[in-house]
């Protein structure tokens, strides 16, 4: 009897750090467990805040997201680059558990990122139409 599913491992799991993991994970899902973390870049700004801006607040707001993002892609990195000394291997998800508020709060920036993007995106198309 032949299977009726396959299955593929990605065998550079290993040899990759969970940022860059992220940087891939475009699909802006959010797990139930991200969401019981509270994040500060949710709690600052609503999102039918960001609907109503106008371009140049959005922009205003892009650049502060991207600056928080670098913020803690550099603390992240740190809290890796030190874990990997002191463990010789790279960073697991259950290794993650120090920095979880962290790894959540980059995770909703970037979705947020992408909001900003779109919105700015379709403003500046909707005014070109006009």
């Amino acid at each position: 009897m032949k299977p009726d599913f396959t299955v593929t491992l990605k065998t550079d799991f290993s040899a990759r750090c969970l940022l860059d993991q992220f940087e891939d994970d475009a699909d802006g899902f959010i797990s139930p467990m991200d969401e019981k973390i509270p994040s500060k870049c949710s709690q600052d700004t609503g999102l039918s805040n960001l609907h109503a801006a106008s371009i140049p607040e959005l922009l205003e707001h892009l650049q502060e997201m991207r600056e928080e993002k670098k913020r803690i892609r550099k603390k992240l990195r740190d809290f890796e680059d030190n874990f990997f000394r002191q463990n010789g291997r790279n960073v697991q998800k259950e290794d993650r558990t120090p920095m979880a508020e962290e790894y959540s709060e980059y995770k909703h920036i970037k979705a947020k990122l992408r909001l900003l993007e779109v919105l700015i995106s379709k403003r500046n198309t909707d005014s070109k139409s006009m």
